[in-house]
């Protein structure tokens, strides 16, 4: 169901990502936000533009 949402938003589905992480697995939560980040940087530019 998150996923039709995104897709009617506009998002791509490679922008949201859920992740189980404990508060004991510090090297876990740097590795997976590291990854995210080069994710998201990969897809460019977001296409939902914020009008004034």
């Amino acid at each position: 169901m998150v996923r039709q949402l995104l897709d009617t938003v506009g998002i791509e589905p490679g922008r949201v990502r859920c992740e189980w992480i404990s508060s004991a697995e510090g090297t876990k939560f740097a590795r997976v936000i590291a990854e995210f980040v080069e994710e998201v940087k990969a897809l460019g530019p977001s296409p939902v533009v914020k009008t004034a």
